[in-house]
């Protein structure tokens, strides 16, 4: 699934940096399980970034209600960190960095796991260690960065109590929330907390779509006249709220108002099969020159996340295929004709891992406030709004 991209580090850390404390809740796939997927590029999940980036960003808990999850997540990860089943649990014990921080216990000298024992071997010391619930900690746990990667249901309320706790950047796994009422507590809460919230959108980080958007702005293929997509998944709806357009082509929206900004309007049509479960989604997004359409399907035996851009001057095939440009050329077809010509699609820097880019910002964001965009998070809680109005009125 697209490039495979190798990464060694980020170049060496600077002394004076202060190493960011976070916790992860949730150890399913994006949160921590596609790390044993050897045909992708690594990292690829929050906690194989955290990994990379152990020298810039410490991880002092970890969350799962699943304990089998937890137990195989301590054997992987190489010294032992305080564990959670319950995330309330969990945040009764956070102290925000926007509040008085006590010191709380090294996770390298101790490891505990709520509600119930656990026992996990520590890669560090070899020795088998039994954790138990121990209640509230005494002290309590400083955190400035959190990264929620729970099912979709419950992203919204986990942020908003982050957010409350005064924790600097929380990270939100997408979709961001379920409706346009979950975007609305989410826009309110950035607008009356200190905290930095972000979006999981990666590709944003990804230098072949970063390459696409400075294609679209220099205007070097002239201008954008149409924008077609298609996102085809496997995934089986949940409720009639829910979706591969949701799921999976969040993303692909999210680009689309990445490059081009919000639609003047969108219509379209959402099938839905006798269960009122969405099957697929035909959608158009109107802007003032051109408009940009985007194909859907749930239940395919195959996964396809592609985006095609035509030029007055040229075209740029993108998506988990890769990256393709053509210009046009004097034709040698036909005389007079121009006709499309493939060239080269250069991508400055493509040794970089979008996932590793994207926490580097995190990483960062405590001491350069401009690695941190409240529009682009605005942008992409816009996207679950259009989405929402697709679900109700299409």
């Amino acid at each position: 699934m697209g490039t495979l991209f190798h990464w060694s580090s980020l170049g060496p850390g600077k002394s004076h940096q202060v190493k960011r404390r976070a916790i992860l809740i949730g150890l399913g796939r994006i949160g921590w399980a596609l790390e044993k997927d050897k045909l992708r590029y690594h990292p690829c999940t929050h906690a194989g970034s955290l990994l990379s980036l152990q020298k810039r960003i410490e991880l002092v808990a970890v969350c799962d209600s699943n304990p089998d999850q937890v137990k195989s997540f301590q054997r992987w990860w190489p010294y032992p960190v305080q564990a959670f089943e319950n995330p309330d649990e969990l945040f009764s014990v956070i102290v925000g960095t926007g509040k008085k921080s006590p010191q709380s216990a090294n996770p390298r000298e101790k490891a505990t796991i709520r509600k119930g024992a656990i026992a996990f071997k520590s890669k560090s010391s070899g020795k088998s260690k039994n954790a138990t619930s121990s209640g509230k900690s005494s002290g309590g746990l400083a955190v400035d960065l959190a990264i929620v990667a729970t099912p979709q249901d419950v992203h919204t309320s986990q942020a908003l109590q982050l957010m409350t706790l005064g924790v600097s950047d929380v990270l939100i796994e997408k979709p961001p929330g379920e409706d346009s009422s979950d975007m609305r507590k989410l826009r309110n809460a950035m607008q009356s907390s200190k905290s930095q919230l972000w979006i999981n959108f990666e590709r944003r980080f990804h230098p072949g779509y970063t390459r696409v958007r400075q294609l679209i702005e220099s205007r070097s293929l002239g201008e954008l006249r149409s924008v077609r997509g298609r996102v085809y998944s496997g995934a089986s709806p949940i409720h009639p709220a829910s979706g591969p357009l949701l799921h999976d082509a969040v993303h692909w929206i999210d680009l689309l108002f990445w490059y081009c900004g919000l639609p003047e309007k969108m219509t379209g049509r959402v099938l839905r099969n006798s269960k009122g479960l969405e099957e697929s989604s035909h959608l158009q997004f109107h802007y003032p020159d051109f408009v940009a359409s985007l194909t859907t399907g749930a239940r395919s035996r195959y996964f396809e996340f592609e985006m095609e851009l035509d030029f007055t001057e040229g075209r740029i095939h993108c998506g988990n295929n890769g990256f393709r440009m053509w210009k046009s050329k004097r034709s040698k077809r036909y005389s007079g004709f121009q006709e499309l010509q493939e060239v080269a699609f250069s991508i400055p820097g493509k040794e970089k891992n979008p996932w590793l880019q994207m926490y580097a910002a995190l990483a960062s964001a405590s001491q350069k406030p401009e690695e941190y965009d409240s529009q682009r998070t605005l942008q992409g809680l816009a996207t679950v709004d259009y989405i929402h109005r697709a679900y109700k009125s299409l």
